[in-house]
């Protein structure tokens, strides 16, 4: 028998032509009872519905959202991508939350209120109910704890926290400043020396000067309520000054620093804890997105599509590509 080279040629690239749209189908990660997938878990049509119906059972939740029921499915489901990637987050770094780790951190947020049912009242008001509340607290220990294990949370130890102190002190200070606003340079220069040789004399001095731009006592002032008369704030210097031209009637104005304070340590940890914490929360983000971007999630485009930041929104393409896997499409049942 003839074997013809060329008809073999042609069933061979066919061949693979169908191996190939075979293989890319097995691999096609739609189904109509599927909702999004991410990694390897799912989330199904019927697990959004039943989610749906929960959160509209509440009546504040209902009356929040009446109307527009597709809108409040997309929040849930951009809620459940969400705690699914919080989930491979935990499993990458072996972090765990228990329901009892959740009631004692909530214990501590409304503690100080003491009005549990008011804060879950609002909110409800705001379209969440308690089981969503309980979740976010759960992200939220759950960041903690890879934060921690990632090793995101150092810049919060005390030893990081004064380093940070040390490093932005000036931006603290706090400056005593005094102005007296004369009508050349020529007495500007000497009323500069005067008070440089003599800074406790300043109020005798500008008494000398009555005018609306001088300052009969000195008062305190923050580097950037400064930054608009002087350039480098930090460069100021207690009992020393400088002159100019500040006001438009052309006069001559001396800035005298007489003295300048830095607050203690203690006095602004909370600020530098809150910057160092909205450091962490941007380091995290950025795991998490990491993460979130090594699931490969896809959503149904029934129900949107992720944009580059990871939120899910609206399908405009106009090409829903669900498969058939042979089972009924599962139409949502809230419309």
């Amino acid at each position: 028998m003839r074997i013809h080279c060329h008809r073999l040629a042609r069933r061979t690239v066919a061949a693979a032509a169908v191996a190939g749209a075979l293989l890319a189908l097995s691999g096609c990660r739609t189904s109509p009872g599927v909702a999004a997938y991410i990694g390897a878990e799912t989330i199904t049509t019927a697990a959004l519905e039943e989610a749906v119906r929960a959160g509209l059972g509440d009546g504040a939740g209902a009356d929040l959202y009446a109307g527009r029921v597709g809108e409040y499915r997309q929040v849930v489901l951009q809620e459940l991508i969400a705690s699914g990637v919080y989930d491979a987050a935990a499993e990458r770094y072996d972090a765990e939350v228990t329901d009892a780790d959740i009631s004692a951190r909530l214990a501590e947020i409304l503690a100080p209120s003491g009005e549990p049912a008011a804060f879950y009242a609002q909110q409800a008001a705001e379209g969440r109910t308690e089981a969503d509340v309980r979740e976010q607290v759960r992200r939220f220990i759950l960041g903690e704890e890879i934060a921690q294990e990632a090793g995101l949370d150092v810049g919060t130890g005390e030893s990081a926290l004064r380093e940070r102190y040390d490093a932005t002190r000036e931006q603290y200070a706090q400056f005593e400043v005094g102005l007296v606003t004369v009508a050349d340079q020529a007495t500007a220069d000497a009323v500069l020396a005067q008070l440089s040789a003599d800074p406790a004399s300043y109020a005798d001095v500008a008494a000398g000067y009555p005018n609306q731009n001088t300052l009969p006592a000195p008062q305190a002032a923050r580097a950037e309520q400064l930054a608009g008369i002087v350039e480098d704030p930090s460069s100021l210097v207690a009992g020393q000054g400088f002159s100019d031209a500040l006001v438009p009637s052309g006069e001559i104005t001396v800035v005298f620093i007489t003295g300048i304070s830095y607050p203690s340590f203690e006095d602004i940890r909370p600020t530098l804890e809150q910057q160092a914490a909205q450091e962490v929360q941007t380091a995290l983000d950025t795991e998490l997105a990491s993460v979130r971007e090594s699931l490969d999630i896809t959503v149904n485009p029934r129900y949107g599509r992720f944009d580059d930041s990871g939120t899910l929104v609206p399908d405009d393409r106009g090409v829903v590509d669900v498969l058939d896997d042979g089972s009924p499409a599962a139409e949502p049942a809230l419309n």
